[in-house]
């Protein structure tokens, strides 16, 4: 198979609306296997709600703690085994969140359970990529709280 024939079918698989193509050609057969990556569109309010574990430190003095009060570095874990998947909402290292607010979502046998925190507080620390797979246990989010 020459170098155009393999960009030209690039070009077609790009825009056709299949997620996957494997083809062999010749003999012996040379084989192409082309994979679009998974999107998976996430609704607002999901069936089923994930719980969050966390675990308390003393925060390292990167950051003065607030008026008297002893800052400390809260974790968002996995509360079971999936892909991991961050929301736009919860973007960058710096944003507020509150407690019951829904701060990602792992994929489970194709179901979406969301990963709601149990704290008010101020993500220091984003721990997992998006598409990432999780597991119990596994360190989401790094909070600070006063």
């Amino acid at each position: 198979m020459e170098i155009s024939e393999i960009e030209r079918l690039l070009d077609i698989f790009r825009d056709a609306q299949v997620s996957e193509l494997t083809i062999s050609v010749g003999n012996p057969p040379t084989t192409i296997k082309l994979r679009k990556p998974a999107t998976i569109a996430v609704p607002e309010k999901h069936q089923r709600k994930a719980e969050t574990t966390c675990e308390k430190s003393v925060k390292p003095d990167d950051a003065p703690p607030a008026k008297g009060a002893v800052a400390k570095e809260i974790f968002i874990s996995a509360q079971m085994v999936g892909i991991f998947h961050s929301l736009d909402s919860i973007a960058a290292v710096g944003e507020s969140i509150t407690t019951g607010q829904v701060v990602g979502v792992i994929e489970s046998m194709k179901l979406m359970n969301d990963v709601i925190s149990d704290h008010d507080g101020v993500i220091s620390e984003i721990l997992v990529e998006d598409g990432m797979p999780v597991e119990y246990g596994h360190r989401l989010f790094k909070l600070s709280v006063a």
